[in-house]
């Protein structure tokens, strides 16, 4: 589901990226894994650290909780860091990026999380679970 995600957030950002940073057609598919690799890090290792409870805060419709904002912080991070290191982009750069991207993206997976009750954590397993691995395996431990 990870991959439906990517797929249209490329579709709502790919333009902007384009245009207000420069980005290449070439270099939008290589953004777009350094923001699903961080994510998945990111919400994994901090599921497994600290519990669902920031995840589910953090993609609610509700104000995030101080664990949700410091993922929050994590994610966004990791993704400046991703895209500077493997991609080379300044940082200016690299945080005008993510500047676009965030905002959409965490829209997109709190909108599917919506689908099910505040409770239920299913739709972030379906989302972020498949495409982590072995952490995608421990995650079901906690669901």
């Amino acid at each position: 589901m990870i991959d439906a995600i990517m797929d249209q957030l490329k579709q709502q950002v790919a333009g902007q990226l384009q245009k207000k940073e420069g980005v290449s057609s070439t270099e939008l598919n290589g953004i777009f894994d350094v923001v699903k690799q961080q994510a998945t890090e990111k919400v994994g290792a901090n599921m497994l650290d600290q519990g669902i409870d920031g995840v589910m805060s953090l993609f609610s419709k509700k104000d995030n909780n101080k664990q949700a904002d410091s993922l929050q912080a994590s994610i966004t991070g990791g993704i400046v860091d991703g895209l500077q290191k493997k991609l080379g982009f300044s940082g200016s750069k690299a945080t005008g990026i993510v500047a676009i991207i965030m905002p959409y993206l965490l829209q997109l997976i709190t909108d599917k999380n919506a689908e099910t009750p505040d409770d239920d954590p299913s739709p972030i397993k379906d989302i972020l679970g498949g495409s982590m691995g072995s952490i995608g395996d421990k995650l079901s431990g906690l669901f």
